[in-house]
């Protein structure tokens, strides 16, 4: 069998063994429960295992632990199984308030997520036991040769050692006529058939700059030949933020260069925060909607939801709504006030004490309740919760290239730049600086963090004018 589809067998074998401790660890959580309070019968509860399974697999497959546990240290499964049961728990919370209170209840929540950590916290400990057992008595060790320059080469090296990848290196070739020291050198590339032929070799692996490419094709070839794998190391460009992988377009293999960190199933899990939170902001909205629009009214004629065109992910444009906090005509007198723009190119657009804000709009401004219809934003998918400041037009057609990353992902209610100082930041470089940190940095505790923190300089009414 081909160690993919090994790879594969386990997986599948790894997400079964997680489904059958999830449920009868419910199963156990639900009689010690039932002993102390009283509860309905076990299928009134099931509606918890068919929201945490699919969710609990989804993050487990998305920290590839199914396919790396046996590489993985002791502390990164007891990271990964805490942060998903975290996650998923949080998951099973939200759905408490869209069901009947008689589906559900707190004691065998509680019980479920402190039995359901150490269930699977042991489950893993034991896999990760068995399969190293396994992968010290059966697996085969390759055999492998390097072939590349002392620089792509090192590295290579240095990644294997720093990996604890088990792999027996039998040697160094050289690409060119620099020498590879503090290394087994077995030669020159132009011997590689020779040396090929006088050592028992598994895989040969390529590890040379772009430059070597057109060069490299008769050696791939003859490695094709002599039924060798061949490996090569992705070191063409010179990349400073990108990160380099394989994808597929159909059945066609590509070369990828992605300076988003989030992946797919990332982006998936960000956007089903997005809806939930959307959905309960909503709600939320409406009811203070109620008192804002009768006030901004009564001081100010006008529509009380105010439209903006703003840029979203990658130069896509939307109407961004707000509770109307200015004059009616506030965009017309826009123009006579950049003379006193604090943010100095035009980038943003920021006037202490902006004579268009009426007093409504200044309260409103002030306890961010004029953001809330941007939850209409989020759940139709023009914006996400946590994200970058959503520029306008006007501003982004004045951005520089290293400017317009900060665009490569939805803009958000709140952010990074939002929670570390707001108006007091007037340089946009800084700006950009926070929003490509939070770009690059993203994870589900990140948004969590940046969601509390808005929270606590809302009530604080910082950093707002």
């Amino acid at each position: 069998m081909h160690r993919a589809n090994i790879f594969s067998a386990s997986h599948i074998i790894q997400a079964l063994v997680d489904i059958l401790v999830i449920t009868l660890t419910f199963i156990i959580s639900y009689l010690i429960t039932k002993n102390y309070t009283t509860l309905s019968g076990l299928k009134e509860y099931l509606w918890i295992l068919i929201v945490y399974i699919p969710i609990w697999l989804f993050l487990m497959e998305n920290s590839r632990i199914y396919e790396k546990i046996v590489f993985f240290n002791f502390d990164k499964i007891i990271r990964v199984v805490l942060f998903s049961a975290i996650i998923s728990d949080l998951f099973l919370a939200a759905m408490m308030f869209f069901i009947k209170e008689t589906l559900f209840s707190r004691a065998l929540y509680a019980v479920f997520s402190v039995c359901i950590v150490l269930a699977l916290l042991i489950e893993k400990f034991l896999y990760k036991y068995a399969a190293m057992e396994k992968h010290m008595s059966l697996h085969r060790v390759s055999r492998v040769v390097i072939v590349g320059t002392p620089r792509v080469a090192k590295k290579f090296t240095e990644y294997v050692d720093r990996s604890k990848i088990n792999v027996n290196i039998l040697g160094y070739v050289k690409a060119n006529s620099k020498s590879l020291k503090g290394h087994n050198e077995l030669g020159s590339i132009e011997d590689l058939e020779v040396i090929i032929k006088q050592n028992a070799v598994d895989e040969v692996i390529f590890a040379l700059p772009r430059d070597y490419l057109g060069e490299v094709e008769r050696y791939v070839l003859m490695c094709e030949e002599m039924g060798l794998t061949v490996r090569m190391i992705l070191d063409l460009y010179d990349l400073k933020i990108a990160k380099t992988y394989i994808s597929n377009v159909g059945t066609l293999p590509m070369l990828t260069f992605d300076s988003v960190s989030l992946n797919q199933a990332q982006l998936f899990l960000k956007r089903l925060m997005d809806i939930i939170g959307a959905s309960i902001g909503i709600v939320l909205t409406s009811i203070v909607a109620l008192f804002t629009v009768v006030a901004i009214k009564v001081e100010s004629p006008g529509p009380a939801i105010f439209a903006q065109n703003r840029v979203g992910l990658n130069g896509r444009t939307f109407k961004l709504y707000k509770f109307r906090s200015m004059c009616v005509d506030a965009e017309k007198k826009k123009a006579e006030l950049q003379k006193y723009n604090q943010v100095e190119g035009g980038l943003m657009f920021k006037v202490k004490n902006d004579p268009r804000i009426t007093k409504v709009g200044g309260f409103i401004r002030k306890t961010s309740i004029d953001e809330l219809p941007q939850f209409v934003n989020v759940l139709k998918g023009e914006m996400s919760l946590v994200g970058t400041r959503p520029p306008t037009l006007d501003e982004v057609s004045k951005y520089e290239n290293y400017q317009r990353r900060r665009i490569s992902i939805k803009p958000g209610m709140t952010g990074m730049w939002q929670v570390s100082g707001r108006s007091s930041i007037m340089d946009f470089d800084e700006v950009v600086r926070l929003d490509t940190k939070y770009i690059d940095e993203w994870s589900i505790f990140l948004d969590i963090k940046i969601i509390l923190k808005t929270i606590l300089v809302v009530f604080k009414k910082r950093g707002a004018y």
